[in-house]
Parts: structure tokens; C-alpha cells; sequence
């Protein structure tokens, strides 16, 4: 049987084939020891592997605060490898390692495949991390002192080796069928095109006149695949790569501004405050690192 979770994003409809997922889940948790799971893009959790929880973690999450921030904890790793495109790892709130790598189709973020629940040195000391804990939720601190030592050790070095590998079966996934996609080809090539000059000036006419196609139709395509109007999904893409630039270079903002299509500097701080809420560089400067 094919058991499916949808999502939509952008003009991609991804379908998640859950019962493959699962079965390559299970292989990574039997080859690594450490537990895997698999995210949509709103984070609803749809797979993941052992069924059976590790008991600190299961103890962690028999608290309604528990369940509460270990969600907050994942989503905040999991936005955080998105706006960078890259794995991220982080401890999460009760002080166990996790990793996060973006599944992606083109320049959308469909989902996301998180391992870990793992400590990384078997000398860390988690005392005060537990103590806050026990108080938090109200667990007995023996308990969670047990349970964490009952967790299995994993350098870092292997961590990255697994998350190396997950990247890269990640852009795999669709040509297995372990995710399918659908997607309007002519949005897709208005959106490649936007995304292959997003340093130039873009307009409608220019559009419309590259693609052969009238301005109504256009805006149709632009409302039914990209959720919004064209210009608007401009404006959305120039932001999201002076986010990624911003993240993941050293470049001078301004450098960052001609790369994202905006030639006037104090504008393009303007716009990007406008649309972000913060100036560019306090952007940067309170990004995950």
C-alpha cells in the first residue's frame, strides 16, 4: 500500500511516498544507531525510526513542556538549515545532539530529514543542562540522569559523515520515488528565469516577452503557482537571496544589493528593512551561526 502526506510550496506539489521513507529510515537508524526522522515543510513529523523512543527522550516528552519545546527546538534547527540550504547541527534543549538537512526541489525546501538524539562525548558533562530540565518539567532529576546515561556516544566526525551522505540522498529522493513532484513547467521556467537574473531588472513586459505570453496570462500562472502576484514573488526572491548571501558569505551589503538586482545602496537597505522587519546587517549579525 502507498500512503501519501501532501504539501504545497511555491508551485511544487511534493507528495511523500511514507512507507519507502520509512524503509530507508530504517536502514540509516540500522547502519548508524541513531534515530531518524523525516519532516514536512509546515515540520509535521510524517516518518521516523526506531518506532521504539529512546527512554530520555521519551521522558523528556511524557510533559506537555517537554513536547512543547522539543518541537520548538527541532523547527528552529530546521529553519535554520533552510535559510541556509545547508545541514545544520545543534544541541537541542535537553542537550542532545541533532542534525538537519533540507530536502529540496530546485530553490523550494520540501522537507527535511533530522538525526541524532545523540551525545557526542562521553566526558560532556550534562549537569546543569539536567538539573534545569528536571526543574522545568517537573522530572525527577535521577531519572533523567539515568536515562541520558543510557544514550549512546557519536563523535563528530561520524555525525558529519552521516550528514554528509543524507545530503546528498536527499537530491536523490524524487528519482526514487520516495517523494514525488509535480510542478506547472511553464511557472517553473518563469522561475528558473527570475532566479538566473535576479542581479538584472525585472518587469512584466520583460517577462512576458521572453516567454511569449500575454500579461493575463502572466498573473495566472503567477496566482495558481506561485501563491502570488509576479511582482511580488520578485520582490520575495530577491529577498531570499540577500538572506542567503547575508547567512552564508562575508560580502559588503552592498555587494550583496548589485547581486540582488538593486543598484542604489540606501534603497536596498530600505527595501530590505521594509520587507524583514531589520536592516541588513542586524539581520546577519542575529543569524544562527
Amino acid at each position: 500500500m502507498r500512503c501519501y502526506n501532501e504539501c504545497e510550496v511555491m508551485r511544487v506539489l511534493c507528495n511523500f511516498n511514507i512507507e519507502k521513507l520509512d524503509r530507508l529510515l530504517y536502514d540509516f537508524y540500522r547502519l548508524t544507531g541513531m534515530t531518524i526522522s523525516v519532516w514536512d515543510a509546515e515540520f509535521r513529523q510524517l516518518s521516523y525510526q526506531p518506532k521504539e523512543m529512546r527512554g530520555f527522550c521519551r521522558l523528556v516528552k511524557s510533559t506537555a513542556e517537554g513536547r512543547r519545546r522539543c518541537f520548538e527546538s527541532d523547527k528552529t534547527l530546521c529553519m535554520r538549515c533552510a535559510a541556509t540550504g545547508m545541514p545544520a547541527t545543534h544541541y537541542c534543549h535537553a542537550g542532545l545532539l541533532d542534525t538537519a538537512i533540507p530536502i529540496r526541489f530546485k530553490e523550494t525546501v520540501m522537507g527535511y530529514m533530522m538525526f541524532g538524539q545523540v551525545t557526542d562525548s562521553p566526558d560532556r558533562d550534562p549537569g546543569a543542562t539536567l538539573d534545569a530540565l528536571s526543574r522545568a518539567l517537573g522530572v525527577e532529576l535521577d531519572r533523567l540522569t539515568d536515562e541520558y546515561g543510557a544514550l549512546e556516544h557519536y563523535d563528530r566526525e561520524k555525525t558529519d559523515a552521516a550528514a554528509a551522505i543524507l545530503k546528498m540522498a536527499t537530491r536523490y529522493l524524487w528519482l526514487s520515488e520516495y517523494i514525488e513532484i509535480g510542478y506547472n513547467t511553464l511557472a517553473s521556467q518563469i522561475d528558473d528565469y527570475i532566479h538566473a537574473h535576479i542581479d538584472e531588472p525585472i518587469s512584466v513586459s520583460e517577462l512576458c516577452r521572453h516567454f511569449g505570453i500575454a500579461k493575463n496570462r502572466l498573473y495566472a500562472i503567477a496566482h495558481e503557482s506561485f501563491g502570488m502576484a509576479v511582482g511580488d514573488y520578485i520582490i520575495k526572491a530577491r529577498i531570499a537571496e540577500a538572506k542567503r548571501l547575508l547567512t552564508t558569505t562575508d560580502l559588503p551589503v552592498g555587494e550583496i544589493s548589485q547581486r540582488v538586482g538593486i543598484r542604489d545602496y540606501n534603497y536596498f537597505t530600505k527595501f530590505f528593512k521594509m520587507n524583514v522587519g531589520m536592516p541588513p546587517l542586524r539581520y546577519r549579525k542575529q543569524a544562527p551561526g
